[in-house]
């Protein structure tokens, strides 16, 4: 099976909280009105993570989404890009609690590397520089296999950050590309294929790229024509989907 895009927008419509509705509305093409309040965001920009604490890593993740969805001009993201800029450690990079880590984490540092990688590709995305200690520090964190400390979403994320940084010829990112392209971990789901390609189409990696182009495929196939259970899952993929055609 695989997912129906008129079947799934409609069940998001009727389902939907008021940020999935207008999300729906927009990616329908119909006139939504005004940017509603989201869900984990407050006032000054920041998005909380699985702990509920604010996430400099969950920011970075919903700036690229907000990047995505083409409302990068809006005060929620304007505001969340501020978020992410005040929120630099003194070493210039930013830390998150490994328990706001998302996926399996592979080592004590995974919180540092993800919330630096996630920020950067996000800063980067909104036309923001991160700087360069903040890359440099991710740099020293990849190995040979293109893979960076702390598993699969800090290496999703760094991939974005270099192919921002250093352009499509950015050995570093076509390494973390084909790592996790050629490294997929049993655990990886609909949740990883939605994260990754959040990070590497709001960095530009282009749709024929194999590694976005097994993602989105995989990601595609692997739902019901109405979607997953999870809406927000569901809203997430309708509009990979639609940024990639």
């Amino acid at each position: 099976m695989s997912l129906d895009v008129e079947r799934a927008l409609e069940r998001v419509l009727v389902e939907g909280d008021e940020w999935r509705a207008w999300r729906a509305l927009h990616l329908a093409g119909d006139d939504p009105g005004g940017l509603p309040q989201i869900p984990g965001q407050d006032a000054t920009g920041g998005f909380t993570g699985p702990t509920g604490r604010f996430s400099p890593g969950a920011t970075g993740h919903a700036l690229c989404h907000l990047k995505l969805i083409g409302v990068t001009k809006e005060p929620a993201a304007v505001v969340a890009a501020d978020w992410i800029d005040a929120a630099r450690t003194p070493a210039l990079a930013w830390l998150d609690a490994p328990d706001d880590v998302p996926g399996l984490i592979d080592d004590h540092a995974a919180g540092r590397v993800w919330a630096t990688a996630s920020a950067s590709c996000a800063l980067l995305a909104a036309g923001h520089d991160p700087g360069p200690r903040a890359l440099d520090l991710l740099r020293s964190e990849a190995d040979q296999e293109g893979h960076f400390t702390g598993g699969a979403y800090p290496t999703f994320a760094s991939a974005g950050a270099f192919w921002l940084a250093e352009g499509p010829r950015s050995e570093t990112a076509e390494w973390a590309l084909r790592w996790a392209r050629e490294w997929s971990e049993d655990w990886w789901g609909p949740a990883e294929q939605v994260s990754a390609l959040t990070f590497w189409l709001a960095a530009g990696v282009p749709i024929e790229h194999p590694s976005v182009d097994l993602f989105l495929e995989e990601l595609k196939s692997d739902a019901s024509p109405e979607g997953w259970s999870d809406l927000e899952l569901t809203m997430r993929a309708l509009e990979l989907t639609a940024y990639s055609e």
